[in-house]
């Protein structure tokens, strides 16, 4: 059997992971839908649909299921084209709910891709899955030029808020639990900070040290965190 499911198409940040499993051989291999073709013009023509096909296209090369062998794919619009091009190549296919091993190893796998993006580990928890839109607006007003290039712009959500002007303002912060969404460090009682509100469909605050270098993402956000490898119990 093989199973086909997908993590990330909620995520304003990042583009999508699909991953497509074997139970019976543990076998796992996925690959991420670039967030480029989330922009305007390409999520209007809804690109990420052919991408789908693209990456279990390959997949299917490397796992090699056989014209019988039973596909369980998630239900979901993500995969209205692939439903086609299974039919057309004569395999048998189903939606159904997935859930277990695969689910799990999917989400695992968008949440380390997102991390290499640059989004903290402690936020994706904090975001909780799908990852909420209007906490990762935070984020990405905290260093807005840098991470806007990593989000999904083609959302009707995001064109309705894309022209606002965040204020911008100095404070001294006399909390203890605020981290800098800026660097991702720890902000000191008593510190000079940069406050940034913005009002998306409620109020907004973002602070930052004063002075603050952002932490670069070591890894990329155009599609090459792929893997065929059989995954440890």
């Amino acid at each position: 059997m093989i199973q086909i499911d997908d993590s990330g198409s909620g995520s304003f940040v990042g583009g999508t992971c699909i991953g497509v499993y074997r139970p019976e051989t543990n076998e796992y291999y996925f690959d991420i839908i670039p967030v480029e073709l989330y922009d305007r013009d390409n999520f209007a023509k809804k690109r990420y649909l052919d991408e789908v096909v693209n990456i279990v296209e390959d997949a299917f090369r490397v796992l090699k299921p056989a014209k019988g062998e039973i596909i369980e794919i998630c239900r979901g619009y993500m995969f209205d084209r692939l439903k086609t091009w299974l039919t057309e190549n004569g395999y048998q296919w189903y939606s159904t709910q997935i859930t277990g091993r695969v689910q799990e190893i999917v989400e695992r796998c968008f949440e380390l891709y997102a991390e290499r993006l640059g989004l903290p580990g402690h936020y994706i928890k904090y975001t909780r899955y799908p990852f909420h839109f209007h906490k990762l607006l935070r984020w990405v007003y905290a260093d807005f030029d840098s991470r806007i290039r990593l989000c999904k712009v083609g959302w009707k959500c995001w064109q309705k808020i894309a022209g606002l002007e965040p204020d911008i303002s100095d404070a001294c912060m006399c909390a203890s639990s605020f981290i800098c969404m800026k660097c991702g460090r720890h902000i000191k009682p008593g510190s000079e900070i940069k406050v940034i509100r913005f009002v998306s469909n409620r109020e907004n605050y973002v602070y930052l040290h004063k002075v603050c270098r952002t932490h670069r993402s070591t890894g990329n956000n155009k599609g090459t965190v792929q893997g065929t490898v059989p995954v440890a119990d």
